[in-house]
């Protein structure tokens, strides 16, 4: 899926790679955000969110691709949400520092990298 701004003028007969900012695809049945919108996001556009420090071992394996075992005090819940992790499920947004850095799953209290493997450090 993408978004394209209004008044875009007609683009055929153009070689266009994108036709707006990807927001993300469908899989299975539901929606997967794509890297693009989380690095257009401000940390507070985020429905559910992961808080980390630049100086936390933690986010150094985040850019990385690790998979980070979820403090319940990291998480900035969903509206209507209590916080509570068992029951969480879906994506959040890793921020560090404030900045959205990329997406990870929400699962049995794991926070299971989705960040794009060409963003990952090595």
């Amino acid at each position: 899926m993408y978004a394209q701004p209004e008044g875009v003028p007609d683009l055929s007969g153009l070689r266009v790679v994108r036709r707006g900012w990807l927001l993300g695809e469908a899989r299975r049945g539901r929606f997967a955000p794509s890297q693009a919108l989380a690095m257009g996001l401000a940390a507070e556009d985020a429905a559910r969110r992961a808080d980390y420090g630049a100086d936390e071992p933690e986010a150094l394996k985040y850019l990385k691709g690790e998979t980070l075992q979820l403090e319940p005090h990291r998480l900035t819940p969903k509206p209507g949400e209590d916080g509570r992790l068992p029951d969480a499920a879906g994506y959040a947004l890793v921020c560090i520092d404030g900045f959205p850095v990329g997406w990870a799953k929400l699962r049995d209290g794991l926070l299971i990298n989705e960040r794009a493997p060409g963003w990952r450090w090595m």
